[in-house]
């Protein structure tokens, strides 16, 4: 039986494609105080919030004295430029029930399938050379990206625990799940998708419209979105700076999971970008979506909504086994009901006070729905 590596373990630097895995240098802090400014690390991790240099000084430095104490740390840097990208560790390595893993990975580098790379390069080293035989992952509930990251790299959900985890003095319910040497010999399950589903960005065209992936100079028409007034009532989505945006268009052209697919809408020629449209919550089991739409204000009244709404439909029935669509739209929203009844979504109902939009209060919605068709 293999016996958990004794305390403490030696740097180590570790490679994967073009990530370059390492212990943490001086030079490290600035980015890693920059990264750590990301509302996400600090919502879903346990740094400190605000965090400051001082923070990154103290993490960085510590780099000799974790590794000393059983914990393995490693800054995720390009392999080619240097630049960080992310954060990767095993904590308590000594411990009888395996260390946990840890990880994140800076907003403007996310899109690229780093973490899951990261996540199973470090867990092979750990079987391979530390000789462990149980490895743990834990992630707050609600921490979807995580979830996927780890069930990607091979890690078993095993349950809720409750309050299981303490965030700056606040207990949080936690997920929790681990992997053994046999789990990595399997390699990671293939998650359930729906049929036909693409793994990269399809284009599309209408009479009028180009339907087109995200690219990084996007985010100057997703930060006038989202700082119109009458946008921001009914977005969900908080996009306070030109970095959360492109940190957005970068997530919406990532089609990898199977859960989500995103176009610009922009007129034919690409000239003037109109608005973006995403399926969402895509459900291989259900072979269900959710549809949702923004166009910005100089769009507004050209029937482009429920064009775009129109070509996306048609393709997901035709090329995907999607059986249903929904979209649900505030109840004084009503350019979204026309839009929905235009693109033969039908009402189906009104669900009362179901979501918080953006005044920060909770509406009534309209649920309309499309099916596909029959034959």
């Amino acid at each position: 039986m293999h016996q958990p590596a004794a305390s403490p373990i030696g740097p180590v630097e570790l490679r994967v494609d073009d990530l370059l895995l390492r212990p943490w240098r001086g030079s490290d802090v600035e980015a890693v105080w920059k990264a750590c400014q990301d509302p996400d690390i600090q919502r879903w991790t346990t740094v400190p919030s605000p965090y400051t240099r001082a923070d990154a000084e103290w993490w960085v430095g510590g780099s000799a004295e974790h590794w000393a104490s059983g914990q393995a740390t490693f800054a995720c840097v390009d392999a080619g430029s240097g630049r960080l990208l992310g954060s990767f560790g095993l904590h308590g390595v000594g411990d009888e029930g395996g260390p946990m893993i840890g990880y994140w990975v800076a907003g403007d580098a996310r899109g690229r399938d780093i973490a899951t790379r990261g996540v199973r390069r470090v867990v092979e080293w750990a079987f391979s050379d530390l000789q462990l035989p149980r490895i743990r992952w834990a992630a707050f509930v609600g921490n979807y990206a995580s979830r996927a990251v780890a069930e990607r790299a091979g890690f078993v959900l095993e349950g809720t625990v409750r309050q299981g985890l303490n965030q700056r003095g606040e207990r949080r319910d936690a997920w929790i799940g681990s992997m053994l040497p046999t789990d990595l010999e399997r390699g990671p399950p293939e998650p359930a998708r729906v049929g036909g589903w693409p793994l990269s960005p399809v284009e599309l065209h209408t009479s009028r419209l180009l339907l087109r992936a995200f690219r990084d100079d996007d985010a100057q028409s997703i930060l006038d979105y989202a700082r119109d007034p009458a946008v921001r009532a009914w977005d969900r989505e908080d996009t306070p700076n030109m970095e959360a945006a492109l940190r957005r268009a970068r997530n919406r052209r990532d089609w990898a999971s199977g859960t989500l697919a995103a176009w610009v809408i922009a007129t034919l020629d690409d000239s003037d970008v109109l608005g973006g449209m995403v399926l969402a919550d895509v459900d291989a089991d259900s072979l269900s979506a959710e549809v949702g739409y923004g166009l910005l204000p100089h769009a507004w009244g050209n029937g482009y909504g429920a064009e775009a709404l129109n070509g996306v439909s048609a393709w997901a029935f035709s090329s995907t086994t999607l059986e249903r669509i929904t979209l649900c739209h505030a109840v004084e929203n009503p350019a979204s009901c026309a839009v929905a009844s235009a693109a033969s979504y039908s009402l189906e109902g009104t669900m009362r006070r179901s979501t918080r939009f953006g005044d920060g209060a909770l509406h009534d919605e309209h649920l309309h729905a499309r099916l596909r068709p029959d034959g």
